[in-house]
């Protein structure tokens, strides 16, 4: 993967940190030791066993961490090794990779970068001790004699590496051919390339890092002449193999020749005798497909090989970006390769050495952008998607793993917080993959239109639609809302004051599964713009959903906002209506009977699924009573809350409902205003949110909504400072086709009319995404839809 950042300290710098680090530990327990030896006997032995108080609490608080850290071992650990262990990085965070007993001797760094700080040096330090033959000495002396080989073939398809007129070429950190060359040799050279791909076009973009320059690892005290520097593809790919991956990757053309290697090939003797003299193998950045093909693929065997010495406790394992990746459980989790790569040459496979378990990385991981698709990829497969951030790493220490670096954390997850359901998210992308087959090869070559596509099938038909992110706080999309009241026919609006007389029919069903919206106890509840029971006048009780939910269990945190609240709320309330005007109502309240409202609540609360048909009878009295204060509307709201809710309610527990609605809106007669999840639940679809997956089974995976915005569906609460939805709304747009997914900020709206679609309010357009260009050097929407589609369809 390319090199995105800047590193600003020297390891020199870091080595020197971790000196002083040492030198304070020992101080400071030396001055304790003087402290407490200086102190008259008694209060000494008062000193004592306070000590002795607090030690013993200690251990009873963190006995289960430690017994965790015991249970990855997956074997019986002296309780010194543990102690030894913890102590080393006390901050660091310890991760279940799954560990089997082929890992208990293996030294492994995965990381986003480099060595960056203390205690990614620490930890370094602490394997490099464990390797053969090395004592206890102190670097620099420690790193003296001790042999590493730098593996580059992750950098074999960058222009930087090839081209002197790439403005990455002399990068002074880079690596380019002549470097690797002068130094190691190598049999490809940049004559050869530039004939393949016509002049160097269409290789990736960015560099590859010079691990073995005084800025790498050569500044902590190894000798440059104890550096190798090899590419397995170099070495052991025959003419034509070499042209075929180039004119693969560059012009798209499928290999003619098979890409193996020949068994009996002399540079697999070669690579064995150099692997044996080394007891460091780096891997390097850059295109984690290419070394994955190149180790599980091409030369199978010289992965194996690797993989080998790693689990033998020959050899410690440092990969770094794309060389982490492939080392790791899965390498899918990328848009930067060439799909080509992926489809042809690993056949849609992307499984790497597993030489951290079942922990996959993600490195570079920044804004949660890799938190939904990462979560999501990793429950579908079995595994674990490890997210580290520039400067910190996965570490695999004999058996047990932690994140060492500058925070010593993984990147928090979305879906550790009562909001955030992983299940949802697994289930939405099972929905939307289901029977899609990414077109081969999934090359992208248009932009994202700026303005959204809603494509409204309109014939006649003048529908009058926001679906807004929260509500209307912000001016202009105030200032939107008015201009559908003006737009109403005349015989619905007064001319003098277009709000008199209007009624306003506000449907809160998708309040009805939250916390706040019963309990009085809820800190949310007595909230003056949220919305609850006793606003609403709705009928079923609080006790009764106290009873069926065991005190509220299982429902959802948060609050709900009153439609009609006045202010900066964001609601109606102060727009010029009419005292009265609103009316708030839910169609699961009025219609369904004891029986389904007893079962929808326990489904949610308890996980109980329905003993009682969950639709409504079509004899019910209650659909005239509906359709009576629906046409006494002119305007039509729907609260937020859950948007699974609302689209069981409008489409599969009264369909004749929702059909009313659309029929009313399509006429032009009936102004509809979507909050939230009402929003979403209106929109094309409703795929991509994180509720409680308890509803899926109402649902049968069906997440269409009513479909207001004609090919719009909208992903309210949009945060470009944290990019959580980012690429899954990018996939599912493409697996859903011609779908145009709309992140809307808090304070935005979606406005149909008038035959088009626009976005007002805090933003007048869409937010940027990652994958909303064509196809570059180094972003393939393609490449991360194939991965999907396999894991998924």
């Amino acid at each position: 993967m390319s090199w995105q950042q800047s590193e600003t300290d020297s390891l020199t710098d870091v080595l020197s940190s971790v000196r002083t680090l040492s030198k304070e530990d020992d101080a400071t327990m030396r001055t304790d030791r003087h402290s407490l030896s200086s102190l008259p006997p008694w209060p000494r032995i008062v000193t004592v066993a306070l000590s002795l108080v607090l030690i013993l609490g200690v251990v009873l608080f963190e006995g289960r961490p430690r017994a965790a850290i015991s249970r990855i071992s997956h074997r019986t650990t002296e309780s010194d090794e543990i102690e030894a262990y913890v102590s080393e990085l006390p901050n660091a965070e310890v991760v279940e990779c799954h560990l089997t007993r082929e890992h208990q001797r293996s030294l492994v760094m995965l990381a986003s970068t480099a060595l960056e700080s203390p205690a990614a040096m620490r930890k370094f330090v602490a394997m490099v001790r464990k390797l053969p033959g090395k004592t206890e000495a102190d670097p620099p002396s420690l790193f003296s004699g001790l042999k590493v080989l730098f593996l580059e073939d992750a950098g074999l398809l960058k222009s930087s590496f090839w081209n002197p007129a790439d403005a990455n070429f002399n990068n002074s950190a880079g690596l380019n051919y002549q470097k690797m060359a002068s130094r190691s040799g190598l049999r490809l050279n940049p004559k050869m390339i530039s004939a393949w791909t016509k002049g160097f076009s269409g290789l990736d973009g960015g560099w590859s890092y010079d691990n073995g320059a005084d800025v790498g690892i050569g500044g902590i005290g190894f000798d440059a002449s104890d550096f190798t520097y090899a590419s397995i593809f170099d070495l052991c790919a025959t003419e034509q193999q070499a042209q075929a991956l180039f004119e693969l990757q560059s012009k798209h053309i499928v290999p003619w020749t098979p890409m193996v290697v020949d068994s009996q090939h002399p540079c697999i003797a070669k690579f064995e005798a150099m692997l044996s003299q080394v007891s460091i193998v780096f891997a390097n950045g850059g295109n984690p497909d290419l070394l994955g093909f190149v180790l599980m693929k091409f030369a199978p065997q010289l992965g194996e090989m690797i993989k080998r010495r790693v689990q033998n406790g020959e050899l410690l394992y440092m990969g770094r970006s794309a060389g982490a990746m492939a080392a790791s459980r899965d390498f899918a989790m990328t848009y930067e390769p060439n799909p080509m790569l992926a489809e042809t040459l690993l056949d849609g496979s992307t499984d790497g050495l597993s030489l951290a378990g079942s922990c996959a990385l993600r490195p570079h991981a920044s804004k949660k952008l890799w938190n939904v698709p990462g979560d999501a990829f990793g429950h579908a497969a079995g595994q674990q998607t490890v997210r580290v951030a520039n400067g910190d790493g996965l570490f695999c220490d004999q058996g047990h793993c932690v994140v060492a670096g500058k925070t010593s954390r993984s990147e928090p997850d979305a879906f550790s917080t009562s909001k955030m359901h992983l299940e949802r998210v697994v289930e939405a992308y099972r929905h939307v993959y289901r029977g899609y087959r990414p077109k081969r090869p999934n090359l992208v070559e248009s932009s994202m239109p700026e303005r959204p596509n809603c494509r409204l099938v309109l014939s006649g038909k003048k529908p009058l639609v926001a679906l807004a992110s929260s509500g209307l706080e912000a001016p202009d999309a105030r200032e939107a809302f008015d201009s559908l009241v003006r737009d109403l026919p005349p015989t619905e609006a007064s001319t003098t004051n277009h709000y008199q007389g209007l009624k306003v029919l506000v449907l809160d069903d998708g309040a009805l599964l939250t916390t706040s919206f019963w309990n009085s106890l809820d800190q949310d509840f007595a909230n003056p713009n949220a919305i609850n029971y006793v606003k609403t006048g709705i009928r079923l009780s609080p006790e009764t959903v106290r009873l069926l939910t065991n005190g509220f269990s299982g429902l959802s945190p948060g609050w709900v906002l009153n439609a009609d609240c006045s202010g900066a709320c964001g609601g109606l309330g102060d727009f010029g209506f009419d005292d009265g005007a609103f009316t708030h109502a839910s169609a699961f309240d009025m219609c369904a009977t004891f029986q389904q409202k007893e079962a929808l609540f326990r489904l949610q609360s308890q996980g109980l699924e329905p003993e009682v048909d969950m639709t409504l009878e079509t004899n019910s009295p209650c659909i005239e009573q509906f359709y009576t204060l629906l046409e006494q509307a002119s305007v039509l709201v729907t609260s937020s809350g859950n948007a699974d809710l609302l689209g069981y309610v409008y489409r599969i527990f009264a369909p004749q409902f929702g059909e009313k609605i659309v029929q009313r809106v399509q006429q032009g007669s009936l102004i509809f205003l979507g909050l939230g999840a009402g929003a979403m639940a209106f929109g094309e679809n409703f795929a991509a949110a994180a509720t409680s997956p308890a509803l899926q089974t109402l649902l049968k995976g069906d997440l269409q909504g009513l479909k207001l915005a004609g090919q719009c569906a909208v992903i309210p609460g949009w945060d470009s400072s944290e990019l959580l939805w980012d690429l899954t709304s990018s996939l599912f747009q493409d697996a859903m086709q011609n779908v145009d997914i709309v992140g809307l900020p808090d304070g935005a709206l979606l406005l149909c009319r008038r035959q088009s679609c626009e976005i007002r309010g805090s933003v007048r357009q869409r937010p940027a995404r990652v994958l909303d260009g064509p196809d570059s050097p180094g972003t393939h929407r393609g490449r991360l839809a194939d991965v999907m589609a396999k894991v998924f369809g």
